[in-house]
């Protein structure tokens, strides 16, 4: 049986930063992969992701790469009645891999 795109989008990104996906075992929690530091959730949606918050981050993306080359784009979203320590980040996922994990590697795909 072919694997399905969700687990292989999870298998792929847990592997871009060098860990496997958790298997679905009921022990998960909400938790797909993870690495010494971070618990990552991964969700691929067709129409659910805010239209606004991709151009905002395309726009960014832009700017960024005309100001001075290796500055990355990130925006920052503080959802209403909430703490601005509690605002969440978006930025690319080949952005937030080369910050915390560097390039290289057959592993890492443009897909």
């Amino acid at each position: 049986m072919s694997e399905r795109r969700w687990k292989r989008f999870e298998r792929d990104l847990a592997r871009d930063v060098g860990t496997e996906r958790i298997p679905v075992t009921g022990e998960r929690d909400g938790a797909d992969f993870e690495t010494a530091v971070f618990v990552y959730s991964a969700k691929q949606r067709a129409a659910q992701f805010p239209r606004t918050v991709a151009a905002w981050l395309d726009r960014v993306v832009g700017k960024a790469r005309s100001r001075t080359p290796g500055k990355v784009g990130v925006v920052v979203v503080q959802r209403p009645r909430h703490r601005r320590r509690d605002a969440l980040v978006v930025l690319r996922w080949s952005d937030w891999r080369e910050l915390h994990v560097g390039q290289g590697g057959d592993a890492w795909r443009d897909a």
